[in-house]
């Protein structure tokens, strides 16, 4: 009587892929404990950020020294422990994040977004999130201003003082001026000067002999927003980023609307987000070890079952 087929219930399957011995099935269980514990962590940063990604790594030094390139940034949902808040807003109120007035908020360039960063795997995204700090809130129809720091990362601006055009350099280059400032009609851009091309290709110059010390400077130029948004600025950035900053695929950033928020930056873990930055790198050494693992388990086993096994008997000898 043939013997009875091996049962193909679902338990008894499970049973024999949880008790088996085969490397590819030891390996496949491996990959297996990987994902869930990957899922339950990204189910658990969910329910507590409220967004996603929850999770996003620094890949510029726009936000230097604040933020840096590797760091690893918790995000929540962009009211969630404390509504958001600008710098004009933080300036008031003195609340701080990130060495500077207001939040640092994470949001899809002028809403575009694709397949991947929709399902918040970023790193195959073409179009990644950009983190930058929110300014100020402008309603539609007003003028887009751009917020501009000398000091760039490593002095906070205390205020943002107002810029007025006041002729232009033999070079073609706009003299911006701040308060009852006058300049000379021939004057010549010098090395410490700041000089600044806007998306329109019209160059400018800050003379250095005009700053103001820890002091920032904003311009409001002609440009009339058809919506409302944040105006949004690297810390690292000469200027913010609406009027100044294109992007091959998307054109010049607008305004942020609050739809494109994805949210705000909660705090940063240094040097972990260099994993993402390198994810395909690290799922190839990862698989690589494990395989190595498994080989070494199955020849460590092989070895031991050879050293159990009894020493074959010779032939008795006759006296």
């Amino acid at each position: 009587m043939a013997d009875n087929a091996p049962s193909r219930d679902l338990r008894s399957l499970v049973t024999q892929f949880r008790t088996s011995d085969h490397w590819a099935v030891s390996l496949a269980r491996d990959l297996l404990w990987v994902v869930a514990v990957v899922g339950t962590i990204a189910i658990l940063l969910y329910l507590i950020c409220g967004t996603w990604p929850a999770v996003v790594t620094i890949e510029s030094e726009s936000m230097v020294p604040n933020m840096n390139v590797g760091d690893l940034v918790v995000v929540v949902q962009k009211d969630r422990f404390g509504d958001l808040q600008t710098w004009d807003e933080g300036k008031i109120s003195g609340y701080q994040k990130f060495g500077d007035y207001g939040d640092v908020i994470i949001y899809r360039p002028n809403g575009i977004t694709d397949m991947w960063a929709s399902v918040g795997l970023l790193p195959f995204s073409k179009q990644h999130p950009i983190i930058h700090r929110a300014m100020t809130w402008i309603p539609a129809g007003d003028p887009v201003p751009t917020y501009i720091n000398i000091y760039r990362g490593s002095v906070t601006p205390t205020g943002y003082l107002p810029l007025t055009v006041d002729g232009t350099t033999a070079d073609g280059y706009k003299i911006l001026l701040t308060g009852n400032a006058t300049s000379d009609g021939n004057y010549t851009p010098g090395s410490r000067d700041l000089v600044m091309r806007n998306v329109s290709g019209e160059n400018y110059v800050l003379p250095a002999d005009t700053l103001v010390q820890h002091s920032g400077y904003v311009m409001n130029t002609s440009t009339i927003t058809s919506h409302g948004g944040y105006i949004t600025k690297g810390d690292n950035n000469y200027a913010s980023d609406q009027g100044s900053l294109t992007l091959a695929g998307t054109g010049t950033i607008e305004p942020v609307e609050k739809e494109w928020v994805v949210g705000k930056a909660l705090f940063t873990i240094p040097y972990v987000g260099l994993l993402p930055l390198h994810i395909g790198e690290v799922i190839i050494v990862v698989i690589v070890i494990m395989v190595l693992h498994e080989l070494y388990l199955r020849r460590k086993e092989e070895n031991e079952k050879a050293a159990a096994k009894p020493a074959k008997k010779g032939p008795k000898k006759k006296r």
